[in-house]
């Protein structure tokens, strides 16, 4: 996991150290991606200081135990680093986040299986969507969606589907094979292409449906999740507090019985989601989803095949290996999450948005179609440039596009005659460009 860290920073041109105890490793990352290795103990003040750690931006404490990422990173604190990023897992520490920032100095706290099951349960919400992530303080979402030819957008202008929903959508970007575009209204739709949607959270149900008003997804009640890792305890406490019914299967008896104690609406089943005529006695055929969590990507990708052959109407599938996602594109329903990348996405938002105050505070970053498009949220101020002018009137950066403006609560789906104003939140997706500031996307 580190190394795909360590790769996304170092294609952001930062000077990354990766250090570690595993000498292969460490070597290993070094002859791959373009960043410097150093052998040490993540809690060895000597090795840490040897390493420069004082004189570090930022160091990420990612090893597998939360205490040790805590200790790393209060001791590289304590050297002169001036930032400090702790990966933790245990809820208890998640709570403790301002003793944390206050006493030992740490700058943020990820959980990575939290966020990912956060991720899923917004998926779930709209089981017509591939993807699914919230923009605004949840008023806007962006969620992917696949076109079906008896869809109303095959073959369809851009233009003319705007005007039907009127301030309620924008199609902020599109996927066609290995090609990405962000579209103008001329743009036309084509029968399997993947979209992306800005919408408003109040209607994206509906239009969604309206997408692809054929497919079986009326809403999801009946849930199976297989493997009980920390992602599987904390979604299915999400889809309990739903009201949603979860059956939980797992192989090893010892973790079926903690989780039965601590999952009270959720029935836990002991047995191998391998064996194929065990899950249909366990009732896969009658699910509404089955979500796969395993730490086995060939098993999560498998289960999840035969889940479509149940006539399971969605599934949605973790991947640690970003590469086995193209055989997903083959299951039509299917959803897939890469926690990695959740991860990820996290720490370059902090990062950047440390680095950039030059205008706008960045309040959320998404990356989308495998880091080829990003969406990025920020908040305009005083430093913005273009201000109260109208948007035709504006020259921007090529491949970029103001998907919503929220203002005062009301969300804009901005057209020519809009402008953005002081104090107002604007969504901005963009192809193979970093937008670190606002002023980035002026020419």
């Amino acid at each position: 996991m580190a190394a795909v860290w360590q790769k996304n920073l170092s294609d952001e041109n930062h000077n990354v150290t990766v250090f570690d105890r595993n000498e292969e490793l460490v070597s290993g990352i070094v002859d791959k991606y373009d960043v410097q290795g150093f052998v040490g103990g993540a809690t060895i003040k000597r090795d840490l200081d040897e390493a420069g750690v004082k004189k570090a931006d930022l160091l990420i404490a990612t090893t597998a135990s939360d205490e040790n990422n805590i200790l790393s990173c209060f001791i590289a604190k304590t050297l002169g680093a001036k930032h400090t990023i702790a990966r933790v897992r245990n809820p208890e520490y998640i709570k403790q986040i301002n003793f944390m920032r206050n006493e030992l100095g740490i700058s943020m706290l990820i959980n990575p299986d939290f966020n990912a099951a956060l991720e899923i349960a917004r998926i779930i919400q709209f089981p017509s969507a591939m993807n699914v992530e919230t923009f605004a303080d949840g008023l806007v979402d962006i969620a992917e969606v696949k076109i079906y030819p008896d869809s109303s957008f095959a073959d369809t202008k851009i233009g003319n589907i705007s005007s039907k929903f009127k301030n309620r959508m924008i199609i902020c970007a599109v996927v066609r094979g290995d090609q990405v575009y962000i579209p103008n209204g001329d743009f036309i739709l084509n029968a399997y292409d993947k979209i992306y949607i800005t919408g408003h959270h109040k209607y994206l149900a509906s239009i969604i449906k309206e997408i692809n008003p054929n497919k079986k997804f009326a809403s999801i009640k009946d849930i199976m999740i297989i493997g009980g890792s920390r992602i599987a305890f904390y979604l299915a406490g999400m889809l309990e507090n739903q009201g949603k019914n979860v059956v939980l299967v797992e192989k090893n008896l010892p973790k079926c019985e903690g989780l039965s104690e601590l999952l009270n609406g959720t029935t836990v089943i002991c047995g191998d989601a391998n064996e194929y005529d065990f899950m249909k006695e366990e009732g896969i055929e009658n699910m509404d989803a089955v979500i796969t969590l395993t730490n086995n990507d060939e098993l999560n990708i498998m289960v999840a095949a035969f889940a479509e052959t149940c006539n399971v109407p969605k599934t949605v599938t973790k991947i640690n290996n970003a590469n086995l996602s193209i055989l997903l594109d083959r299951f039509s329903s299917d959803s897939c999450i890469n926690v990695t990348d959740i991860a990820s996405d996290s720490i370059i938002h902090y990062i950047r948005s440390k680095k950039n105050v030059s205008s706008g505070e960045m309040k959320r970053l998404y990356k989308l179609v495998g880091g080829k498009v990003e969406a990025t949220e920020f908040v305009v101020d005083g430093k913005t440039k273009n201000v109260n002018k109208p948007l035709f009137n504006i020259q921007f950066k090529r491949d970029v596009l103001i998907a919503s403006i929220s203002r005062k609560g009301k969300i804009i789906f901005p057209k020519g005659d809009d402008s953005i104003e002081i104090g107002d939140r604007i969504i901005i997706v963009s192809k193979d460009r970093k937008i670190e500031k606002i002023n980035d996307i002026f020419d």
